[in-house]
């Protein structure tokens, strides 16, 4: 533990960097609590599965109600976005902020979809710094250095044991929470098949906006 607390903010990025440089695949849960701008706080839990080598990964979502049953795939350049009540696929660029399909409210993180672990990627050109050490769990302060980006900065705390995630809080400016996410049932390199875990429906309706 001594030597542990010793690490710097850098020596922990290269030690997610390299987990994330040799992870083969993944799957985890995402559970938390997204705030709308107006204060709404909404139940958030996701299903994940992720293969960075083969550009694929999907998101079922459980909760919010709203959107219980619908899902994202990610396949190459495009994501998409499931809708169970209508049974139609809409297909968007990658970084359009509409492939997330209303997951996260307006205003919040409708800046694309990524289920990197890399945090070259997440985190690219921002501050960071070490807040502690405690059982395990390294504390950690991200802040973005972008002037008028909706987030401000990203309180997270990292497993040592397997350089993973956490949990990730997103705060605006002013210091307000917007998403809240905590990762769980943490499962690496166990074989997953790409056609699988992008599979959608074959009867569903496919409308591109690419």
């Amino acid at each position: 533990p001594a030597l542990a607390q010793t690490l710097s903010a850098e020596d922990i990025l290269a030690e997610l960097r390299s987990s994330a440089e040799s992870l083969q695949d993944a799957q985890f849960t995402v559970t938390g609590t997204l705030t709308d701008p107006d204060g709404t706080e909404l139940p958030l839990e996701l299903y994940v599965q992720t293969i960075p080598g083969a550009d694929a990964a999907r998101a079922d979502i459980v909760q919010p109600d709203a959107l219980a049953d619908n899902a994202i795939v990610l396949q190459g350049d495009a994501v998409y976005n499931y809708t169970f009540l209508t049974n139609q696929v809409t297909i968007f660029p990658a970084d359009d902020p509409d492939a997330l399909g209303g997951l996260f409210p307006e205003g919040n993180m409708g800046e694309g979809f990524d289920l990197t672990f890399n945090p070259e990627q997440l985190f690219r050109g921002w501050q960071s710094s070490v807040l502690g050490y405690a059982d395990g769990l390294y504390e950690l302060r991200f802040v973005n250095e972008e002037e008028g980006a909706l987030v401000a900065s990203v309180h997270a705390t990292v497993l040592e044991d397997g350089w993973t995630p956490r949990t990730l809080a997103f705060y605006d400016a002013a210091g307000a929470l917007l998403v809240e996410l905590v990762i769980g049932d943490f499962v690496r390199d166990q074989g997953l098949d790409p056609a699988e875990v992008t599979r959608l429906p074959d009867d569903a309706e496919i409308i591109d906006e690419r």
